[in-house]
């Protein structure tokens, strides 16, 4: 670590306020000092020459992190998210403008590939003893011969059913047929015959049945000797496999402000034997604390920007401000900020609609309601007000779940309630038949060339990076929006966007991703750019009644 990769901002911020607490990583607005050090960091990055990096194939996230120095001096500490061993890898002759990746990876490479080479060899072994001639051989061998003492044992004992079959006939014949008459000694002695015919077939199949045995067991004998030898070499590489996982986990070593230690060991393994995400030790966040607690700088500030292009998966506006990622950093961003005073999580402030909910219709089966923006469709994990509360006080007679869909919290426009469990179940199959119309009115970012058509991108959780969705073109679920421009003005776009789908968050995917409509919605926190609201309105709705069966409709235009 070197002391030169504090930088002094090259702006005067003697006008700035320090922030009286440090930045909540997961839903923050930077501080002034923080926006102020990712322009500078966005300025070196468009401008520098020293390195090369293709950020219009592929971008990149970055990160700052506003510190003070023990002489009171105010600067801020940079990086990148990975490392030099990614794929898209940043070359290792990049400056030290960066701080250091967490793991010395200069010191444990050669360390650690020796023991990945060993195992990788050890691996190749297995492969080969596998497909040795004599071994594939003696495989066949065995299954073909399991077969065939299989197929014709079968026959042998068809053909003692067979053989009772007739002996059966055979007897009952010789006892009531009146036209065939035998004496008593002649009826013992055929029946003697009959069960002597019965013995030697059973003692027949015996001895087939051990002559078998007797051969495959010897070949199973040589077969597991081949197997024990694969089997212990097996064992021996997933344990070998394991012990550098173990070590690569202890390797990372996470320092927070009261100088304790930890590992990703310690974080995770140790303590509830589930395993990190890949590389969630090389988020910005992680590397730009760990290296402000080595320096000993005092952490003031963070911010994550991403700079090129965003990746076909995922969605990544150029320049955008970006939350630390909860679902990689979240249990090593809770020891490292320990002792450190954050700001107040407002995901957990209650949204302030102190209106009442505006009612569109209803009667004694089912409630239209208008629902405005930033305002949850059911109870969430901090906040309780929401649509379902409001109509359960309502309505304190009304039975069944009764609410039948939902609305993202950032979406304004018509949601359906039921009063009884009869109905909900009526107007939800309606819901999962697609057979209720949906029209959507959303306000885009840039103009789009095409002024309708149809969008089909399948959709998938980012499970390294939730609640966003992604596009999976192998994985992912169908979906489908047909789309339809009203106006163009002021390089904005208002459309009408119809889902035959209703998948998390398919419009927005569906409008900011670069193989759909390429814009964002207009103050879309995830796939945008944050604004005062996402300008995204359920305006139009038409279904049946799940009393009458008359079809109804509901048309409430947007405020935007």
């Amino acid at each position: 670590m070197t002391q030169h990769q504090f930088i002094r901002f090259s702006t005067n911020i003697d006008q700035y306020s320090l922030p009286a607490n440090f930045t909540f990583p997961y839903f923050y607005a930077p501080h002034p000092l923080a926006l102020l050090a990712m322009s500078e960091l966005q300025h070196y990055l468009g401008t520098q020459q020293e390195w090369q990096y293709d950020f219009t194939a592929i971008g990149h996230m970055f990160g700052v992190l506003v510190v003070k120095n023990q002489q009171g001096d105010i600067g801020y500490l940079s990086s990148y998210a990975g490392n030099e061993l990614t794929n898209h890898k940043i070359d290792s002759d990049t400056p030290s403008l960066f701080v250091d990746a967490i793991v010395d990876h200069h010191y444990y490479q050669p360390y650690f590939a020796e023991k990945t080479q060993h195992i990788n060899t050890l691996r190749q072994h297995i492969s080969t003893l596998k497909s040795t001639p004599a071994f594939i051989a003696l495989t066949e061998k065995l299954a073909l011969k399991n077969a065939e003492a299989e197929q014709e044992i079968t026959a042998f004992q068809q053909s003692m059913a067979k053989s009772k079959k007739e002996r059966k006939q055979l007897r009952t014949e010789a006892e009531s047929n009146p036209a065939s008459p035998v004496n008593t000694t002649q009826l013992e002695a055929l029946i003697h015959d009959l069960g002597n015919q019965s013995s030697r077939e059973k003692r027949e199949l015996k001895t087939l049945k051990d002559q078998w045995k007797a051969l495959l067991a010897e070949l199973t004998i040589q077969h597991n000797t081949m197997l024990t030898s694969i089997a212990q070499q097996e064992n021996e590489c997933e344990q070998l496999s394991e012990n550098l996982d173990m070590e690569k986990l202890r390797a990372c070593q996470f320092t927070n402000k009261l100088g304790s230690t930890k590992s990703l060991y310690d974080l995770f393994t140790a303590v509830d034997e589930s395993s990190p995400i890949s590389h969630s030790s090389e988020e910005n966040a992680p590397k730009l604390l760990q290296a402000a607690f080595k320096m000993g700088l005092i952490p003031l500030a963070l911010g994550e920007f991403w700079w090129g292009a965003s990746p076909y998966e995922q969605i990544r506006q150029h320049k955008n401000v970006y939350p630390a990622c909860q679902s990689k950093c979240f249990e090593i961003l809770e020891h490292m900020l320990e002792g450190i005073e954050l700001d107040d999580n407002s995901l957990k402030q209650t949204p302030s609609y102190e209106k009442d909910l505006e009612i569109v219709y209803e009667d004694e089966a089912i409630v239209i309601v208008n629902k405005p923006a930033e305002f949850l469709s059911v109870p969430g994990k901090f906040i309780t007000d929401s649509v379902q509360t409001r109509i359960k006080a309502r309505y304190p007679e009304a039975t069944g779940p009764l609410i039948v869909h939902r609305l993202d919290m950032s979406t304004s426009g018509l949601l359906v309630l039921t009063l009884t469990a009869e109905t909900n179940k009526q107007v939800q199959k309606q819901f999962i038949e697609r057979t209720v119309e949906k029209r959507y009115t959303a306000l885009l970012e840039g103009n789009i060339e095409l002024n309708d058509g149809i969008i089909n991108l399948p959709l998938t959780g980012d499970l390294e990076d939730r609640p966003r969705q992604m596009v999976d073109h192998k994985q992912g679920r169908k979906a489908e929006t047909t789309f339809q421009v009203i106006e163009r003005n002021n390089n904005q776009t208002k459309v009408y966007l119809y889902p035959k789908t209703g998948r998390t968050h398919q419009l927005r995917v569906h409008c900011a991703h670069q193989a759909g409509l390429n814009t964002p919605i207009v103050g879309d926190d995830l796939y945008g750019f944050k604004g005062t609201r996402l300008h995204l309105h359920a305006g139009y709705l038409k279904f049946r009644h799940p009393v009458t069966n008359i079809e109804v409709s509901f048309d409430i235009e947007s405020e935007f």
